[in-house]
């Protein structure tokens, strides 16, 4: 090999976060499609918003890593395959600490929910509310009914029959058009209910 080509491939050889910084960017995106589903309704939209990305990726990290190994520059060889381990890491332990999308999404709410619970009137009794989270799927797909429930007894954690006679009347008194209904007359569709912070819970509604 001529010095001169040695000297372009020393040049070129260097590691490179811009390949992780892109696999973050599309590890991002599928950890928040059912938000996104969520706020704007995608439905089958979502598939292409969340592939297309995926594999313009996929096709520059595999291009840039054959390019890489002809010219045997394995600095930028190293930062190409480390990029997607080093992404799921992060992912992994973003997980392992109980951090989720919806946990975010309340977080970010969270002065908005207090202040609305704040505002119901105080009649001795514990206080419940709901507040839509917005729903995902279509014909043909599965279906998911998202909402919060401020529930300050906390019953709504327990199986139904250990929720007391005094929460199933607070929840009758204000179930209709809420997943409070589904809780209390349990349907044959799947209802998970989930603790974010303090009395608040998502409510999970699925057929």
């Amino acid at each position: 090999m001529s010095d001169a080509s040695h000297e372009k491939r020393a040049t070129g050889d260097r590691f490179s976060f811009t390949y992780f910084i892109w696999v973050m960017l599309v590890g991002l995106l599928f950890a928040l499609g059912r938000d996104l589903d969520r706020i704007f309704n995608l439905w089958l939209v979502l598939v292409p918003v969340l592939f297309v990305p995926a594999l313009a990726v996929a096709a520059y990290c595999t291009v840039a890593l054959i390019r890489n190994l002809w010219l045997r520059r394995w600095r930028s060889v190293a930062s190409i395959l480390m990029a997607p381990i080093a992404a799921y890491l992060i992912f992994a332990g973003v997980r392992a600490a109980g951090i989720s999308s919806e946990l975010i999404r309340f977080e970010i709410g969270k002065h908005y929910y207090i202040a609305q619970i704040e505002k119901l009137p105080q009649t001795g009794d514990p206080r419940l509310a709901t507040f839509d989270w917005g729903q995902t799927g279509g014909a043909g797909v599965p279906n998911f009914i998202y909402t919060l429930v401020f529930d300050e007894s906390d019953e709504i954690i327990r199986a139904p029959a250990q929720r007391s006679p005094a929460w199933h009347d607070r929840a009758n008194r204000q179930c209709q058009g809420t997943p409070l209904c589904s809780l209390l007359n349990p349907p044959d569709f799947t209802i998970t209910v989930r603790k974010l912070d303090g009395h608040f819970y998502l409510v999970t509604e699925g057929w």
